[in-house]
């Protein structure tokens, strides 16, 4: 079944449908979560709340065919409101920026991909001269493995944008490896197809 089928039984108020959803992407919104927050209850509330409000307005939700950018989206502007309020109440002043975490998961696939543990090391130490909104959306292209119309709505950026953070993301980390720079350039070719 397609994700659009599933959505509109969703909006004809099918509890399947909603538990289907919730089961296929429960492990991805919960990744991502983390990456915004170690705050466990946090991120578990912050995904139960969205799959209530999804049930609430299952009828005046728009169509989609892609649910994970969608539900994405959704937790990661709940996460950084809440997050966001925690700050100001916490420090009674305007809440800073939140930001995305600094590991990423992207090692774990060149690493699965037989590389040394010196060179995960190699990859860990470069991401750090990535941008949190590189390092974010090398998350979603590698990692969920999403298009960058995907990453474009996940993320709020236009497409241009998108491509040009996992470029320069790629770019910057092939500047900074010396030993791993073939897994690289294979990445590289997959992005400019």
């Amino acid at each position: 079944m397609t994700d659009q089928e599933l959505w509109l039984q969703l909006q004809q108020s099918s509890k399947s449908a909603l538990e289907q959803i919730y089961q296929e992407h429960v492990t991805h919104l919960l990744q991502y979560g983390y990456r915004f927050s170690s705050d466990q209850v946090l991120i578990e509330d912050a995904i139960h709340d969205l799959f209530i409000d999804i049930w609430r307005n299952r009828k005046g939700l728009s169509a989609t065919t892609a649910i994970r950018p969608y539900l994405l989206v959704s937790l990661r502007r709940r996460i950084i409101k809440r997050l966001q309020k925690i700050q100001k109440f916490e420090t009674d002043q305007e809440p800073q920026e939140v930001h995305f975490a600094s590991e990423m998961a992207i090692d774990e696939i060149i690493a699965a991909r037989e590389t040394s543990e010196a060179q995960a090391k190699e990859i860990e130490r470069a991401f750090q001269n990535l941008s949190k909104r590189q390092r974010e959306a090398l998350y979603l292209k590698f990692y969920e493995e999403m298009s960058y119309e995907e990453i474009c709505e996940t993320m709020n950026i236009n497409y241009q944008s998108a491509r040009n953070l996992v470029f320069n993301a790629i770019k910057t980390l092939r500047k900074y490896m010396v030993s791993v720079w073939f897994p690289l350039l294979f990445l590289l070719q997959l992005i400019t197809k």
